[in-house]
């Protein structure tokens, strides 16, 4: 049961013809791998380490030196290169994450169409435009992809701050806030009305998808403690590994938010009784 059920979760690849997907996990390992090949930026923080301990270790307010402290914040333009190609790095997994989540439902709902087999076209092209939920054109995908994109950047630094102390309240939200994105990628929901159709269809499946949920944190969990030590081999093989691994779980997680979705539109719980497991 556990193994099947990561399976389908890890398996990033097994979405329709899987050469779409699989351009999509290489563009995002080159993309996030070349923030580190970046030849102009600049990782090395010791100056600014330094300069947070001179401002912490400030007993007294001496306006004059906290002047001079603050007009001269040890930041280079490589050091701000390297954030601003990180920040780049995030959007590029966001974007990915958002594009595979839309895509897996497209493609469940185009199969679920395709197996459909009448000798007669007529029932077959009946039964087609009688189906509720249809697949969403890839324009307009897309353009779903940018607007949660813009929103994502926007709502980015108040959202993290509020998560900073509120981290507790966010984990228990989780299987409401990673329906949302699919629910209005699917092409179901406006981009308002995906918020209270999100939580209608995901209250009864809470603690199935929190397992899920925990499943793919925990890999990410074991990624980052244990590919760092690769470092220690070579940086190289470490930034290539880093990124790749990093794009599989950001897939796995959306693959997820897809699957789930997918599971608990089409076989809602009645009566306290599940019908498909995710």
């Amino acid at each position: 049961m556990f193994l099947s059920l990561a399976k389908s979760i890890f398996d990033i690849d097994n979405v329709g013809k899987r050469w779409g997907v699989r351009m999509l996990y290489l563009i995002t390992v080159v993309l996030n791998a070349a923030i580190h090949f970046n030849p102009w930026a600049d990782t090395d923080f010791t100056p600014l380490q330094s300069w947070i301990m001179t401002v912490y270790s400030m007993t007294e307010y001496d306006p004059d030196k906290y002047d001079l402290l603050m007009n001269n914040i040890p930041l280079s333009t490589g050091n701000l290169i390297y954030l601003f190609s990180s920040i780049a790095g995030v959007i590029i997994l966001l974007a990915s994450a958002y594009i595979y989540a839309g895509m897996f439902v497209r493609e469940f709902r185009k199969e679920k169409i395709s197996s459909i087999q009448d000798p007669d076209p007529e029932v077959v092209n009946y039964a087609v435009s009688h189906i509720p939920d249809k697949p969403i054109k890839m324009s307009k995908l897309f353009a779903r992809v940018l607007v949660l994109l813009l929103i994502s950047v926007v709502v980015a630094l108040p959202l993290i701050t509020v998560t900073m102390y509120f981290m507790f309240l966010a984990l228990i939200g989780l299987p409401f806030i990673f329906t949302i994105p699919v629910a209005y990628l699917s092409g179901d929901k406006g981009l308002f009305s995906s918020f209270p159709y999100a939580v209608k269809i995901s209250r009864k499946y809470y603690f199935i998808s929190m397992r899920s949920i925990a499943i793919v944190l925990f890999a990410g969990l074991i990624v980052d403690f244990l590919v760092p030590f690769m470092a220690n081999v070579s940086l190289t093989a470490f930034y290539i590994l880093d990124a790749a691994l990093t794009a599989w779980i950001w897939l796995s997680f959306a693959r997820l938010a897809g699957l789930a979705y997918c599971t608990m539109k089409d076989f809602p719980i009645k009566d306290g009784k599940r019908p498909f497991a995710i």
